[in-house]
């Protein structure tokens, strides 16, 4: 289990660099949809923190936390939001193409729902191979209502495959509520454990009820009981801009002010304060931190384009 000022070096890994890239992206330097993690680190980091380096993980159009979290590097990462040769997908996939198998990130993408479906391949995999290992996906709440969610489920207790599905439950479907996309009696928790699969809820916000309601779910996964484990948690940007949309109105329960009260560094941070740890402490390890986003994204943004000749290759015949 990591210290609480590893956890905040993380956390921290996680919410500059998506700060960092926000501004590239206003200055027009990066050319493709950018759906932004701000808000959510607790998440992936509390997730990816309880799994054995073997796990596997797949992500989805919001899914730089997850890539940063299961160990992705963040040079690669860059360079592949800029478009260079260096990028984890060879620049050619953009924001919601990571990849990188060496670390167990087998891949994100954004076809909502569609990561559910792949990693019941990936967990079927292990099982057959009699690993101990488990699969992961990642998916939002509104991807947790297409019908590739509800297969999945079946399948997955079907064949008692060694996965489990993060919802993130950031309460809206790009700026569509839940209230506005479901019936007042629809429940989450009733649908999956319909199909015999666990469930537990966790504060998304809250970075150690994610690790330990993670912790508790995997003894079951591994031993090929499927499980499904919700975070709520506060999305802070727009949908896919680094822009904040509170004027637009939609939003009802996670108003700015109740964003920073519960927003899962703020809450660390106070945390180790009341351990002994200085702010001048803290303030250098968000300091490091940055230097090395900043170091980074100077990196990529001199590294290589990649070579026109290669436009056409990786693909499948």
């Amino acid at each position: 289990m990591k210290s609480p000022i590893d956890v905040f070096g993380q956390l921290l890994l996680l919410r500059l660099a998506e700060e960092e890239l926000a501004k590239l992206f206003i200055e027009q330097r990066i050319f493709s949809f950018v759906h932004f993690y701000v808000g959510q680190e607790a998440v992936a980091t509390g997730v990816s923190n309880s799994l054995l380096s073997g796990d596997r993980v797949l992500g989805n159009h919001r899914s730089h936390g997850h890539y940063l979290a299961k160990g992705g590097s963040l040079r690669r990462m860059i360079c592949e939001i800029l478009g260079k040769a260096e990028g984890c997908s060879g620049g050619k996939g953009g924001s919601m193409h990571m990849i990188d198998r060496s670390q167990g990130f087998m891949g994100s993408s954004p076809i909502l729902g569609s990561i559910t479906s792949i990693a019941a391949g990936s967990s079927f995999v292990q099982k057959h191979n009699q690993s101990h290992n488990v699969t992961v996906a990642y998916i939002g709440d509104g991807a947790s209502e297409e019908g590739g969610f509800y297969e999945t489920l079946n399948i997955s207790a079907l064949f008692k495959l060694p996965l489990m599905i993060v919802i993130e439950n950031n309460l809206y479907s790009v700026n569509s509520t839940i209230l506005d996309r479901r019936s007042p009696d629809f429940s989450t928790e009733a649908i999956v454990r319909g199909f015999g699969v666990s469930y537990l809820k966790a504060d998304g916000n809250d970075y150690f009820d994610v690790y330990a309601k993670s912790c508790e779910l995997l003894v079951g996964v591994r031993q090929g009981s499927p499980a499904v484990l919700e975070c709520e948690v506060f999305r802070h940007m727009a949908h896919s801009s680094p822009l904040f949309d509170d004027i637009q109105g939609y939003r009802k329960v996670d108003l700015p002010a109740v964003r920073q009260e519960m927003d899962c560094i703020n809450s660390l941070r106070s945390l180790l304060i009341l351990e002994g740890f200085s702010e001048e402490s803290l303030f250098a390890v968000q300091s490091r931190v940055r230097e090395l986003v900043l170091r980074e994204i100077s990196y990529a943004s001199s590294a290589i384009d990649p070579n026109p000749e290669d436009l056409y290759s990786d693909l499948y015949d």
